[in-house]
């Protein structure tokens, strides 16, 4: 698509527009099928959803979908959308329409061998029916129709089940927004985290090697952190990261303040030893391997295991102007202090 909307400016759209409003929440997992139009091309499809309610009929989301791998193409993205709601039988069940923005990366063949990722924003139309078994649990059908203007037109068509994570029972009947003040002003503790695990180049291939990571993070506003990291991306051939990031968090806790949720943007400043900067620079020039930076997206969840002690886990997407983002997935321990 031409001019797409960076990744990091719908981020930050959505960071302005959550973190003042985060009362109650709903988190989805999803599974189903892809259909590229025309009943070309099919397959899987599955995505995980954090949808927030505003006021008593309207609610917003955020959500990852993963196309799966339809002929020729590895798509997946972030979706933000605005939902109406229409409440049945006495709010057991919700019909709700949805539209927004979908940010995606498409992996694409070139060649034998090569790859080349496109990015791209496209309009995203979607359908939900929620019934809700019990004050926490529910079910949820959802249809999305994703039309970007020069990559594929998708509907993928899922099932799956949620959580309510409020601090209390789902308020059927209530308007949001009526939780305990004290969690209006949570702000995250000082916290250092060392992390392991592993990084996936996004070719056809998907080139994986052991990566690491250190985090300095700090609660700034209620419900919304400030990080510095440094990760590594390990050797998975085809590229050789590791640099510093800097992002800015939106977050949420529930289950008594136990476990939190967070969506990170922000830029990584990073050194590709597998890339030169031009192809005809000499390795003894000093300029093979220039600082760049690109942007960084992530989800956490977080856990306290102890007073100090603290459970996280973080995926990173790194957005690249070269045909190598790639995902990280990072497990860690973490200390915290006042």
């Amino acid at each position: 698509m031409r001019n797409p909307i960076p990744a990091w400016k719908l981020c930050c759209l959505a960071l302005a527009c959550s973190a003042p409003l985060l009362h109650a929440q709903e988190l989805t997992f999803l599974g189903g099928t892809t259909t590229e139009q025309g009943l070309r091309n099919s397959s899987y499809a599955w995505q995980l959803d954090y949808r927030q309610d505003l006021y008593e009929y309207f609610a917003s989301s955020i959500a990852y979908i993963n196309e799966g791998h339809v002929i020729g193409h590895h798509r997946d993205g972030t979706a933000w959308e605005a939902w109406g709601n229409i409440p049945l039988f006495n709010e057991h069940v919700a019909l709700s329409l949805g539209a927004g923005a979908y940010y995606f990366y498409d992996t694409q063949p070139i060649g034998p061998t090569g790859s080349m990722d496109l990015h791209g924003t496209a309009f995203i139309f979607s359908f939900a029916a929620t019934g809700y078994l019990s004050d926490r649990w529910f079910y949820r059908f959802m249809v999305n129709r994703i039309n970007p203007t020069n990559d594929i037109k998708t509907t993928t068509v899922a099932f799956g089940v949620g959580y309510w994570f409020g601090q209390h029972r789902r308020p059927v009947g209530e308007k949001p927004g009526k939780s305990d003040a004290a969690d209006a002003q949570l702000v995250t503790e000082p916290e250092f985290t060392a992390f392991a695990g592993q990084s996936v180049v996004n070719t056809m291939l998907s080139q994986k090697a052991l990566a690491g990571a250190a985090e300095y993070r700090q609660g700034i506003i209620p419900h919304l952190d400030g990080t510095a990291s440094f990760i590594y991306e390990g050797d998975p051939k085809v590229t050789r990261r590791s640099g510093v990031a800097f992002q800015l968090w939106p977050v949420n806790s529930f289950l008594d303040d136990s476990t939190s949720v967070g969506v990170g943007v922000g830029p990584y400043i990073y050194i590709d030893k597998n890339h030169p900067a031009s192809s005809g620079q000499s390795v003894n020039v000093g300029l093979r391997n220039p600082a760049a930076v690109a942007p960084l997206v992530s989800l956490t969840i977080a856990r306290r295991l102890s007073k100090c002690l603290i459970a996280r886990v973080i995926w990173d997407r790194v957005v690249s102007n070269y045909n190598r983002d790639s995902d990280i997935f990072l497990v860690g321990l973490g200390y915290c202090w006042r």
